[in-house]
């Protein structure tokens, strides 16, 4: 597991960028996501130079707070039709 630790103000977009290789079927999810916590979307990010089938890409969430204090998001690496997770990585929010 990683672990991060970002500030946001109040209301403020902020996004998470997490590395990916969507091809082999490995996609990261947004595990625990707080009420306090609004997921506005995902994307893949398009690098600047050309890639190769295969080559990892970034997996970027954007997300908005609703509520000042310390917000606790969870994201899993998996295939969406196995049970198991190959990595998490933990994100904690903290806004004023």
């Amino acid at each position: 597991m990683t672990f991060e630790t970002i500030m946001v103000s109040l209301g403020e977009e902020f996004s998470i960028r997490l590395q990916a290789t969507p091809v082999t079927g490995y996609v990261w999810d947004v595990h625990t996501l707080p009420e306090s916590v609004q997921l506005l979307g995902s994307d893949y990010e398009k690098p600047a130079s050309s890639i190769q089938p295969g080559d990892p890409v970034i997996h970027v969430f954007r997300f908005r707070t609703q509520k000042t204090g310390k917000h606790l998001i969870t994201f899993v690496l998996k295939r969406q039709w196995e049970s198991n997770e190959i990595e998490s990585h933990e994100v904690t929010v903290r806004t004023d």
